[in-house]
């Protein structure tokens, strides 16, 4: 297997809290413009996966992706997956490798998705407990803005309750102009970039960040999660580290439906970029 896709990068995110999407913002740090965000890049190629194996691709299905390099406003993109050696028989959902380049052939972004084994969810039901013993500690106090002396390890934040919309599923597959029929009609799924957004959003209610880059997620897609479904959203900082002058945070977030585990991640931030 061998897909070949290209998009045109937009930024939808000029208005975000995250000035990074703001051409003056990003230009402070030695960007050449505001930066696609790596959520919307993640969508974009997952774009030639749903293609090949359908819906099917947006469950039972874990991931790694990492955003090497910035995608600019107007940039070609160009998605190429790549199924492994061992597996290239049609519709076979082994692992696949997937990149995504510029108009200049430099690499954007790597993703790895492969099939899922059996889950174990006993980390994301204890995080559950724990939020709701610690809910009072967040909500006594304001939404700080992040630095690493606020990032309090292994605290769980309060569950967050979310019940995805049309009219954001809609924006997001519109961002995307992606023709997928599985995102649309009385049954739709919300889409994978609107998947990872969400993710975004768990650790702005957490913490002010005005400029900030994502840089990496390593998921489980256990289950599709349906447009209007009642959704509750757990997460804790897990760790924090510091390279190369960049400041990082990475949290665990998991998704339940009921009382059903439908999503997990370790979620991967700078949230204090070195000054160039």
């Amino acid at each position: 297997m061998a897909t070949d896709f290209t998009i045109t990068a937009l930024n939808d995110a000029t208005d975000s809290e995250n000035r990074m999407h703001s051409d003056e913002v990003a230009a402070r740090y030695g960007f050449a413009g505001a930066l696609v965000s790596g959520v919307n890049v993640f969508g974009y190629m997952t774009q030639p996966l749903v293609a090949e194996f359908g819906a099917e691709w947006l469950s039972n299905t874990g991931f790694d992706v990492r955003f090497l390099l910035p995608a600019y406003e107007q940039d070609a993109v160009s998605v190429t997956s790549t199924k492994a050696e061992e597996s290239m028989q049609a519709n076979s959902r082994h692992r696949i490798d997937t990149c995504a380049s510029n108009q200049h052939d430099i690499i954007l972004a790597r993703l790895a998705s492969w099939p899922l084994g059996s889950i174990d969810s006993s980390r994301s039901q204890a995080m559950r407990v724990q939020a709701k013993q610690e809910a009072a500690i967040y909500e006594e106090a304001a939404r700080p803005e992040l630095s690493w002396d606020v990032i309090h390890l292994e605290r769980a934040a309060p569950t967050w309750h979310w019940t995805p919309s049309k009219e954001d599923n809609d924006r997001h597959v519109e961002a995307q102009r992606d023709p997928a029929a599985c995102y649309r009609g009385t049954d739709a799924l919300i889409h994978p970039y609107f998947l990872l957004d969400t993710c975004n959003r768990a650790l702005m209610r957490l913490y002010v960040l005005p400029a900030w880059i994502h840089v990496g997620t390593v998921g489980s897609m256990i289950r599709a999660i349906k447009v209007g479904e009642a959704i509750t959203v757990d997460c804790r900082p897990i760790e924090r580290w510091e390279r190369k002058g960049h400041q990082f945070i990475r949290l665990y977030i998991a998704m339940f439906s009921q009382d059903d585990l439908v999503f997990e991640a370790e979620h991967t931030a700078i949230f204090s970029i070195a000054a160039k």
